[in-house]
């Protein structure tokens, strides 16, 4: 029993000394930068292809329009 005490005293011990061990200001920008890097990055990833086949449907839609023939027709006698 007493063992889990020590383990536990120790952890409580390095706990805090991390706790009390100051930050490096460069450390935490170039962490939060390549964090919000990494979000774009995955953002990209997912929107590209979407945005992709929407522009492939779009054409193809135009496409269809331009080629089809139109319902107009012209006047009698001219």
């Amino acid at each position: 029993m007493s063992g889990h005490l020590l383990s536990a005293d120790r952890m409580l011990s390095v706990s805090r000394a991390l706790d009390q061990r100051p930050e490096s200001p460069s450390l935490v920008i170039a962490t939060t930068i390549l964090q919000l890097g990494l979000v774009v990055v995955v953002w990209l990833v997912a929107l590209i292809p979407a945005a992709l086949a929407a522009l492939t449907m779009l054409a193809v839609t135009l496409a269809r329009g331009a080629f089809r023939r139109s319902k107009i027709r012209r006047a009698p006698g001219h």
